[in-house]
């Protein structure tokens, strides 16, 4: 595991802070034939090395330049013009990371212990219970709050002006994590703190009634949203 954490923090250091955004535009405009990337892979490289000196074996500074030098391409040759770079990103850094573990698997031979170890957390109910009821505030209840307030949303839409795409969406969901996470920590008070800090939305109408009309939307899709994660919560907890 330690080998891990230090082989995470080399990424970190090498991928963000000593890497200029001149490094990834060159990189991605030239490709392989950039030095730029060569330039990176050697420093990724680099840094592993120095961090898990006290565990060398030539393999990690092998493994760790070829596999990011593979990954880095794969991103920069397949990645299209209108794909969404947030999902590249996040595939991207997934991709690193799978890598970093089966490099610490390898050299350090602990496969069959990563094996059991995901096999504990697995067979752990505290673990799945939470998987599960963060699972469900993410998916099922958007569905049920989407349903329960779909009588509402033709009414309102002619007085909404344009928004964000998807941004309410996302909204609910980074809302019901938080609260969610908050139930779980017990910290009770701190969902007054986010409810406050949501009154203080304005939205721009044409009308006063219009303003009245989309306060109460909000507020009804708001409390609905917050009810559900409460409750997946305090269930939660009757579990752990």
């Amino acid at each position: 595991m330690i080998l891990v954490l230090r082989l995470l923090l080399a990424h970190l250091i090498a991928d963000f802070l000593l890497q200029p955004n001149s490094w990834v535009k060159d990189k991605n405009e030239k490709g392989i034939r950039s030095f730029k990337l060569l330039l990176h892979i050697l420093v990724v490289t680099g840094v592993s090395t120095i961090l898990t000196i006290d565990f060398f074996v030539w393999q990690i500074p092998v493994f760790i330049f070829v596999l990011h030098y593979l990954i880095d391409l794969l991103k920069i040759y397949f990645r299209s013009l209108k794909a969404n770079n947030l999902l590249w990103f996040i595939a991207d850094q997934f991709l690193h990371i799978i890598s970093i573990i089966g490099v610490a698997m390898l050299v350090g031979g602990g496969a069959n212990q990563w094996i059991e170890g995901l096999g504990e957390l697995l067979s752990s109910k505290e673990v799945l219970v939470v998987a599960l009821a963060y699972c469900f505030i993410i998916w099922p209840s958007m569905i049920i709050i989407n349903l329960a307030t779909q009588g509402w949303q033709n009414q309102i839409s002619d007085e909404m002006g344009p928004s964000l795409q998807n941004a309410g969406k996302w909204i609910g969901i980074l809302e019901r994590i938080l609260v969610l996470t908050f139930v779980l920590a017990a910290q009770f008070q701190a969902i007054g703190f986010l409810i406050a800090a949501k009154s203080i939305l304005r939205i721009s109408v044409k009308t006063e009634n219009s303003a009245r009309i989309l306060s109460e939307y909000v507020l009804i899709g708001t409390f609905i949203s917050f009810t559900i994660a409460i409750l997946v919560g305090l269930v939660a907890n009757l579990f752990l």
